[in-house]
């Protein structure tokens, strides 16, 4: 009797793992239809297979991604300048440069969200009927994509190194919200 319940129980064990087996292998399978995009899929890429572009679309996409990024270095780099130009005001205290500064700063800002509004209008407008209602209910998603993290700027597309070398300990302006700031933190 104890070799029956013995074989019994392998019986029972063994019955286990194979359904175990089989749960794997059906999760396995069935995993790609409920993961969302493919992982390191930057915004551009999503853009172009989710709004399903065309070839023709997608060189025409990538023109205004090119003149956006430029646009958009050249006014982070701006921003960069009127941050260390605020933070060196400390030396002279004077209220009424850091308030100019603080407006040039505000206004720095104004112009990268309208570079980005004038991108996504001009993808949109790159858009049949039926892409521009599926580029309707993914903008937001896009627009997270591109504020959170990414694998970094495109090959040949990095920061400038500083012309004047690197801010004196303690003298470096903080983080920007726009970018890293001049010493690359």
């Amino acid at each position: 009797m104890d070799q029956n319940k013995s074989t019994r129980i392998w019986q029972w064990a063994v019955l286990l793992l194979v359904l175990c087996n089989i749960g794997l292998i059906v999760t396995i399978w069935l995993r790609p239809l409920h993961m969302g995009p493919p992982r390191g899929e930057t915004p551009h890429d999503y853009v172009i297979r989710s709004l399903k572009f065309t070839e023709d679309q997608v060189k025409k996409y990538d023109l205004l991604v090119s003149d956006h990024q430029k646009a958009m270095r050249q006014l982070r780099e701006e921003s960069a300048r009127y941050h260390t130009l605020l933070f060196a005001n400390f030396k002279t205290n004077d209220t009424h440069a850091a308030d100019s500064i603080a407006q040039l700063i505000g206004n720095n800002q104004k112009q990268v969200e309208m570079v980005t509004y004038l991108h996504f209008a001009a993808v949109r407008a790159l858009c049949t009927e039926p892409q521009k209602a599926e580029f309707d209910n993914i903008i937001a998603d896009v627009m997270k994509r591109m504020n959170g993290p990414h694998p970094g700027p495109p090959p040949g597309e990095g920061r400038p190194p500083r012309e004047d070398g690197p801010p004196p300990p303690g003298d470096a302006p903080p983080p920007d919200r726009n970018g890293p700031s001049p010493n690359g933190q």
